[in-house]
């Protein structure tokens, strides 16, 4: 009966030992990780750039229209049954 004890402590031991190390090195590249991004340059899309989305000379009328008129499927179909 003492051994079974014994042996039931010793796996929990281990147990409980193990989970730490994980945890342990769960932090730690969380940590990491969390650095990495924060030392990375952070880059926004603001008016303050000066790169424009819809070309010179179009408007955004023109570009929708181009998107309903453009790719497979779309338009009018060429047979139409009566």
């Amino acid at each position: 009966d003492f051994a079974e004890g014994n042996i039931h402590h010793k796996a929990l031991l281990i147990s409980v030992t193990v989970c730490s190390i994980l945890l342990v090195l769960i932090i730690i590249f969380c940590y990491f990780r969390y650095k990495r991004q924060e030392t990375r340059p952070h880059y926004s899309i603001g008016l303050e750039q000066d790169e424009t989305y819809i070309p010179p000379g179009e408007s955004l009328k023109d570009l929708i229209e181009q998107s309903q008129s453009s790719g497979s499927g779309s338009g009018l179909p060429l047979l139409v049954r009566n």
